[in-house]
């Protein structure tokens, strides 16, 4: 089949109809051969201070990034106590132990104290109204 001459047909009316006409060529190059300059716009100083605050606000978090990175210093290690304080004294009687520690601290080991039997509840009638 021979399709040639469709497809040159559909080309044909494609370019007819996204071609401009006349006057809106004569428009375009009107306005780009026009000899307007517009004058150099400055900038505001309120761009150039908000410039220089964004510029010091990165600054100062770089460096309090950095220096977060740095790792801290060791704590200075507690001197070892005398010998005497770490000396324990275990003692125990029945299932009650005590450990003594040489400065004088004292923990007593034992079991869980029984549940007091004789818990009562006092029930009052109200009055009527």
């Amino acid at each position: 089949m021979d399709d040639e001459h469709e497809r040159l047909d559909v080309d044909a009316r494609l370019r007819a109809a996204s071609a401009p006409d006349e006057d809106t060529t004569r428009r375009i190059v009107a306005r780009a051969l026009s000899a307007r300059e517009e004058p150099p716009r400055r900038l505001q100083p309120i761009a150039g201070v908000a410039g220089v605050v964004a510029a010091l606000l990165l600054a100062a978090g770089g460096a309090w990034f950095s220096r977060s990175r740095i790792a801290p210093t060791p704590p200075t290690p507690r001197p070892t106590p005398p010998a005497r304080e770490l000396s324990l004294t275990i003692s125990g009687q029945g299932p009650i132990v005590v450990v003594e520690r040489g400065d004088g601290r004292r923990w007593i080991v034992g079991p869980a104290p029984a549940p007091r039997p004789g818990g009562y509840v006092i029930v009052v009638p109200r009055g009527r109204e």
